[in-house]
C-alpha cells in the first residue's frame, strides 16, 4: 500500500473514532441526566405551537396511527391496560364500580391515558417505558381517553 492510501485510511479511522466518542458521550450524558434530554425533546414536540403542532398525520404514519383491531376486556376489582405498538390493549375495558385500572407503557415512547372530556378528569400523567399508573373508577359511565402525545391512540373504560 502506498503512503497516500494509508493517510486516507488513517483519516477515516480517526473520524470514526471521534464519532464513536461523541456518541458515547451523548449516551452517558442522557443516562446521567435522568433522561431529561429525551423528556425535553418529547415535550418540545408535543407543546402547542411546537414542532409537532399540525403534523399529527405525518407522525402517525411514522409511529403507528393507534388504530388496529378493536379489542374488549373485562375486569372486576383490578384491570390492566397495556400500551404497546402505539395502541391501548384492550381498546375497551368493561369494569364494575370500584375497579382499579392500571396502565403500563411497554413502548419506548412516552404515553398518557387522558380522559377525552377536555378537563382532564383523569390522567395517568406521562408514562415512560416500563412505568405504570392506576386510576379507580367508582362512577358508572363510559370514559373515553386518548394519549396526549399521540391523539390517534384511543381507548374506553365502561363502568357498569
Amino acid at each position: 500500500m502506498n503512503q497516500g492510501s494509508l493517510g486516507i485510511l488513517a483519516v477515516i479511522g480517526g473520524l470514526a473514532a471521534i464519532f464513536l466518542v461523541a456518541l458515547a458521550a451523548l449516551a452517558t450524558y442522557n443516562a446521567l441526566a435522568d433522561n431529561d434530554v429525551m423528556n425535553g425533546m418529547w415535550d418540545m414536540m408535543r407543546d402547542p405551537g411546537g414542532m409537532m403542532d399540525g403534523m399529527n398525520g405525518t407522525m402517525d404514519g411514522m409511529m403507528g396511527d393507534g388504530r388496529g383491531p378493536q379489542t374488549t376486556g373485562s375486569a372486576s376489582g383490578r384491570g390492566d391496560v397495556r400500551i404497546a405498538d402505539f395502541r391501548f390493549e384492550p381498546t375497551t375495558l368493561n369494569v364494575t364500580p370500584g375497579t382499579v385500572v392500571k396502565w403500563t407503557n411497554e413502548d419506548s415512547a412516552p404515553h398518557t391515558a387522558t380522559r377525552r372530556d377536555g378537563n382532564g378528569s383523569f390522567d395517568t400523567g406521562r408514562l415512560n417505558e416500563g412505568e405504570s399508573s392506576e386510576i379507580t373508577f367508582d362512577t358508572a359511565g363510559t370514559f373515553e381517553y386518548i394519549c396526549e402525545f399521540h391523539p390517534s391512540m384511543e381507548g374506553r373504560i365502561t363502568v357498569q
